[in-house]
């Protein structure tokens, strides 16, 4: 039995969709639609009891908490539950970067993956770098005006689909395979690239580069901690490099998933 922590989320969902097939169990705060076949169990990670439940007959757990001010205290609490349940197998989603990125949110993930190295359970760490689908919250925007804002300007960006993260935290999941995994798309590419790409689907756009100061006047309304981490991330981006590698493809035995191929798929969504 697998069980999924963040089965509603954007890589958690494509994971149950993924393990089709597999006994399949997923922790969900309300009942909610899932995959055909898969187990919802209603609690709260956070709550010591409902990961009890949860982890009842379970061997292997994907977990992916959405970022947010008390992810490292419930991750942590995941990871102690799992080890008291003689987990055999945990997949971690985690993050890019070293264990002193200046991203704040980067740093928690390498507390937590300290600690399941700690408890003894085997696992693997994926990170990926940001998802092709963070870009749909953009959709409104670009759809209304045409135009998006970023401060990272001409600087290419790894992107990664989040349904080939998905594939693989479930071969990972069905091999028990171990290790560390650095994710990429196929391509870094810079939002005026995006852009044109967009443009050239029939949706005219453009990427206006604002400073940190005007995107965070643009963020207003956000939650702090998550204009913080836009703007710690997209610093970083430009002061370190970023390049596709091979990862995906090696572990996969597939080329990963193009960004045209998804901005096509969701064509209607950004108005092409």
């Amino acid at each position: 039995m697998i069980l999924v922590i963040g089965g509603t989320g954007t890589t958690g969902r494509a994971v149950l969709q993924s393990l089709h097939g597999v006994p399949t169990r997923a922790l969900v705060r309300t009942p909610g639609s899932l995959p055909p076949g898969v187990e919802q169990v209603v609690g709260d990670a956070a709550d010591p009891g409902s990961l009890r439940a949860a982890l009842t007959g379970v061997s292997g757990v994907f977990l992916a908490m959405g970022n947010g001010p008390r992810q490292e205290e419930i991750e942590l609490g995941v990871v102690a539950e799992a080890a008291r349940a003689g987990v055999d197998h945990l997949v971690k989603l985690s993050a890019p970067g070293p264990a002193d990125s200046p991203v704040a949110i980067a740093r928690m993930h390498h507390r937590v993956e300290d600690a399941v190295r700690a408890s003894g359970i085997n696992h693997t760490f994926l990170r990926p770098y940001a998802f092709f689908q963070n870009l749909l919250f953009h959709a409104d925007r670009i759809r209304a005006t045409g135009s998006f804002p970023t401060t990272t300007g001409d600087t290419p960006l790894n992107m990664v689909d989040a349904r080939d993260v998905a594939d693989v935290a479930v071969a990972a999941l069905r091999r028990k395979s171990t290790g560390t995994h650095l994710l990429t798309g196929p391509e870094a590419l810079s939002y005026p690239e995006v852009a044109a790409l967009l443009t050239a689907m029939g949706k005219p756009a453009r990427c206006v580069t604002l400073t940190a100061a005007e995107l965070r006047a643009d963020l207003t309304g956000a939650p702090p901690w998550l204009v913080d981490h836009i703007l710690e991330i997209q610093s970083l981006a430009t002061t370190h490099p970023e390049h596709p590698n091979a990862t995906v493809a090696q572990l996969l035995g597939r080329p990963p998933r193009s960004l045209d191929d998804f901005l096509r798929e969701h064509a209607r969504a950004f108005g092409a």
